[in-house]
């Protein structure tokens, strides 16, 4: 039997094992596989997706970083191994080596418009945040028609408290495609909501509306906005816009509301907001959860254990 032949029939089996689900024999099969021949890439990253799949990231990333060292090298970056990396640290939380890949990534490749957006947007998850600023500036000078790009930069500048460089961004963005400003707008006033610039998010969405009064869930989002005022009545009102513009999710409307009311301890509104949704949709587990939580929150033991029975009574609780 030919060394290609021994090749094929680790590569075969290799794979069945993986298809199989038996990692571990996959794992010392690649590592064979390797050893044969250490100059595959392919037998590398195979063996960083076995790893992967297996749950032992740490030795995936370790694979990878392996790959990616070989690409910065390569006078055309293919970016498999940078990828793959990018979604493993991002779901890990590890900005740290995160920002490290992509610093070096972007060192190899400094024109390249899809790096240096993952380097931004990775400075920002790793809070460096007058980091994320410079780079999304100097996307902005590269790709200067680009409304994403401006878009990307207000964020940068709302995460450092420059909020009126923020809005100016935005309009910049706006100023690129006007026939979606809406969602530039809503895109902004939730951004604001997210830093607690209260007022400036309802500006936001108070314009989208004038785009589009249409919007339901824009709707919604200024009604949580309003809670977070303590507009109260508000609240509500765009809430009841909502339900009548979408009236299939209504049930879900209200109870989003009574959630946002809850997670401001107004819990007594609360009640109200998932008595309609129960009432809207009397099958839906989660509204009934969120009525007991607020009736047992305010004291209405009786009303909680009645509507617990209700839920029980129609299945939905065992």
């Amino acid at each position: 039997m030919s060394e290609k032949t021994e090749i094929d029939e680790f590569y075969d089996l290799a794979d069945q094992y993986m298809q199989e689900g038996r990692y571990e024999e996959a794992i010392e099969l690649y590592h064979k596989l390797a050893e044969i021949n250490p100059e595959d890439d392919s037998i590398l990253m195979s063996l960083a997706w076995a790893y992967r799949d297996s749950g032992r990231l740490s030795d995936a990333a370790l694979c990878l970083e392996k790959l990616l060292e070989k690409e910065l090298k390569r006078e055309i970056f293919t970016g498999f191994a940078f990828d793959e990396l990018v979604k493993i640290y991002r779901d890990e939380g590890n900005y740290e080596r995160l920002v490290a890949i992509c610093e070096a990534a972007v060192a190899a490749q400094p024109d390249d418009v899809s790096l240096l957006t993952t380097l931004g947007n990775s400075y920002l998850g790793a809070g460096k945040t007058d980091r994320a600023v410079e780079i999304f500036e100097i996307l902005a000078k590269m790709e200067p028609d680009a409304p994403a790009l401006f878009r990307s930069l207000g964020n940068a500048h709302i995460a450092t408290g420059d909020f009126e460089e923020a809005e100016d961004a935005y309009n910049r963005a706006i100023s690129m495609e006007p026939t979606v400003a809406h969602r530039f707008y809503n895109e902004l006033g939730n951004a604001f909501s997210r830093a607690e610039q209260y007022d400036r998010a309802e500006t936001a969405l108070r314009r989208s509306l004038n785009c589009h009064p249409d919007q339901p869930l824009v709707h919604c989002d200024l009604g949580d906005v309003f809670v977070r005022q303590e507009k109260l009545d508000d609240a509500r009102m765009s809430y009841e816009t909502a339900a009548k513009l979408d009236p299939a999710s209504k049930g879900g409307y209200y109870n989003r509301l009574g959630n946002t009311l809850a997670g401001e301890h107004n819990h007594k509104m609360a009640i109200e907001a998932f008595e309609k949704a129960v009432s809207t949709d009397p099958r839906n587990p989660f509204y009934y959860l969120g009525l007991v939580k607020s009736c047992e929150i305010e004291g209405f033991h009786d009303k909680a254990r009645e509507a617990y029975k209700k839920a029980k009574s129609l299945g939905i609780f065992s």
